[in-house]
This record gives C-alpha cells, structure tokens and sequence, in this order.
C-alpha cells in the first residue's frame, strides 16, 4: 500500500504568540491556533460570519527550525 501526504493551505489569523519547543535536540515545534472565517447568506439574504479555530503543530529538524516559523508570526 503506497502513502501519500495530505497538504492544507490554511490563510487566517494567529490566535496567540507560537510556542516553540525542541524534542531530543532532533526537531522543534511550534504550536499555535489559527482562526479561519467564511462569510456567506443564508436564504433570507442575511450575510453570516462563522470563525473557526484551528490547533496547529508544525513540525520541523534542524535544517529548517521552528524557531524562524515564531519569529514571522510575533
């Protein structure tokens, strides 16, 4: 069975500043929320605004450290 890797482009808002941690000296984390809005009408013709808020965890080893990914979103 072959394994692909699912990609999402999420564009939103930083909810708080990233924390970033280092696992074993191996690889970083950054973790932080991310709110999403979607602006529709409903059948009367009212404009509704619904926000989402997404956890998310980015990975990364040392070539490419979490610690540049906290420091564009401060």
């Amino acid at each position: 069975m072959k394994y692909g890797v699912n990609r999402v482009t999420l564009v939103g808002n930083v909810g708080e500043v990233p924390r970033v941690t280092e696992r074993d000296g191996e690889a970083f984390v950054a973790n932080f929320p991310l709110a999403t809005n979607e602006f529709y009408k409903n059948k009367e013709g009212e404009e509704i605004s619904k926000t989402e808020w997404h956890r998310i965890v980015y990975l990364s080893g040392k070539s490419r450290p979490a610690t540049i990914l906290g420091g564009m979103l401060n």
